[in-house]
């Protein structure tokens, strides 16, 4: 507890010190505060990997469109847009009088310049590549029509723009190399969002965001944001007990259930679009750098001996406490309601002996430790989890233990997420690792993930997976317009990943978050969560 009221202590300062915005009926500034237990890695869109950095994109920075309540795609920069009858060409109307948090005004030379530079510098803007595939170019039809030129008719344009951050140009038209940009945290962004960033501290790991007053599509009902890490979940439930917190955007499964019990918190479980998957080292031989791993993790043998020693209905009763189903695809089953999700894919049983006869055959031998090895090869893995998980230490001793009974020694490590991430992508340093992705609501982009393209500095493949059958199918699903023949060739490569097992998916958790009821309302369950752009923006404090 002294470090919560320590960490309170410099928070206070902070408000002090910045000069909070006053409300109009009150003199004190509405403030939500949010406990979780990430920081962002950078808060640059070039170059950003975990799911925290993409939570303040959301906040500071604006894009052409956003996805509605319903799935659909609704206007945010852009107020109309339309596309020609060939498909080539998508114009977009953006609407009058949007400003930057500096002030200026957004031009639509600036838009048009964040597309150009999207388009012709993938490799600096490796984040953003595979949603510009297929863009040609971008230009100015007048101040404020934004029209976009496709190299071939694309079946989800809606969806690309909606994850493009729209960035301020100055903050970024100087550097001359990938390597200077993504080494740019830019952890004083200039957006055009409903939040602008007040006060960044990385070694408290603190980020207090003022509510933008001039935001185009009308302001916030609150005036102050704090998001706060905390070193661990119990720390962070407990913030969120004694009222030290408003909002807990990561409940323990554990502790879910006490939290329901806590006076004057609501707890809620959604599903969402979230899977955790153990990552096995799929990273070519010929890669620079090689990959540094066990061999025998790239044996289709032992994969499926390790895909058959894992009880995923174990790992959700008792790591997700029943909040979650066990997976199967890299697709959850929530996307487009379950239209994406392959259901015809059979998973593998669970089964030890199994799992022992099929090494057993393949001359895996156990030895006398009871390790098995072959030609002098042991099968001894490191499995590894990002440290900032409450779930992945239980889920990695119930994996260790199963693959201990059919001859497979794996040592579970929690590892700095940043340097997991660096030792991942693109070094191959490692052999099995857990961890997790949250899911756009289109299936392009988990299916960029297993591209061949996107195992490089700062791309979105952690296991290094290279099928060209499987890149030319992504390239395919991209450019058929039908949806339904769309739909059979995403389920295609749904199952040739899950044949390959570069991933093995654990489990389709819920989103388990909790706020102070007593205090605010107004949260909206998205499939994103209460802490989405769209529900920050409509809660307020209780009357």
């Amino acid at each position: 507890m002294k470090r919560i009221t320590l960490l309170f202590v410099v928070l206070a300062m902070l408000l002090a010190a910045c000069g909070a915005p006053v409300t109009p009926q009150s003199q004190s500034p509405v403030v939500l505060r949010v406990g979780w237990l990430g920081f962002p890695d950078t808060l640059n869109p070039a170059y950003a990997f975990l799911s925290e950095a993409y939570t303040i994109f959301d906040l500071v920075y604006s894009t052409l469109l956003t996805e509605g309540p319903n799935g659909k795609y609704m206007g945010s920069l852009a107020e109309a847009w339309n596309v020609s009858d060939d498909g080539l060409r998508w114009t977009f109307t953006l609407r009058p009088n949007i400003r930057w948090h500096n002030g200026e005004a957004l031009t639509i030379e600036q838009v048009v310049w964040n597309f150009n530079t999207f388009i012709q510098n993938p490799d600096g803007w490796v984040t953003n590549s595979g949603y510009v595939k297929g863009f040609k170019e971008a230009r100015a039809l007048d101040e404020r029509t934004l029209q976009i030129e496709l190299e071939y008719p694309i079946s989800n344009m809606e969806f690309r723009v909606a994850f493009l951050y729209i960035v301020y140009p100055k903050d970024f038209e100087s550097f001359a190399t990938p390597e200077e940009l993504q080494n740019f945290t830019n952890f004083n962004p200039v957006g055009t969002g409903a939040f602008k960033i007040n006060t960044l501290d990385k070694d408290q790991r603190v980020i207090l965001l003022d509510t933008n007053p001039d935001y185009f599509d009308g302001r916030a009902k609150i005036d102050q944001v704090i998001y706060r890490t905390f070193d661990n979940s119990d720390a962070l439930i407990q913030a969120l007990r004694v009222g030290d917190i408003d909002l807990a955007v990561e409940v323990p499964n554990s502790a879910f259930d006490a939290v329901k019990q806590f006076q004057g918190v609501t707890a809620i479980s959604l599903s969402g679009r979230s899977l955790t998957e153990l990552i096995l080292n799929s990273v070519p031989e010929d890669h620079d750098p090689p990959p540094n791993r066990n061999p025998a993790i790239t044996d289709p043998v032992v994969r499926l001996a390790i895909a058959k020693a894992i009880n995923k209905q174990d790992l959700v009763d008792v790591v997700l406490q029943g909040h979650g189903i066990p997976g199967v695809s890299i697709i959850p089953p929530t996307l487009g309601g379950g239209f994406w999700f392959n259901r015809n894919i059979q998973d593998v049983t669970f089964d030890l002996d199994e799992a022992s006869r099929l090494l057993e055959e393949a001359g895996y031998l156990l030895q006398a430790d009871g390790v098995r090895a072959k030609d002098g090869v042991r099968l001894e893995f490191r499995l590894q989890y990002p440290s900032d998980s409450s779930n992945y230490p239980r889920a990695a001793d119930m994996i260790a233990t199963w693959l201990g009974k059919i001859g497979i020694r794996a040592t579970p490590a929690a590892v700095d997420p940043d340097s997991l991430m660096a030792a991942v992508t693109p070094n191959g340093d490692y052999d099995l690792v857990i961890w997790g992705w949250g899911s756009d609501p289109d299936p392009d982009f988990m299916l960029s993930v297993m591209t061949s393209e996107q195992y490089v500095e700062g791309g979105w493949s952690d296991s290094g997976y290279s099928n060209p059958v499987y890149d030319e199918l992504f390239v395919k699903q991209q450019k058929t317009l039908d949806e339904n023949e769309r739909q059979k060739i995403v389920w295609e490569m749904q199952e040739i990943v899950f044949n390959d097992r570069p991933y093995i998916v654990l489990w389709y958790d819920n989103t388990l978050q909790a706020y102070r009821s007593d205090r605010f309302v107004g949260f909206l369950t998205y499939l994103s969560g209460i802490d989405s752009f769209k529900s920050l923006m409509n809660v307020e404090p209780v009357k």
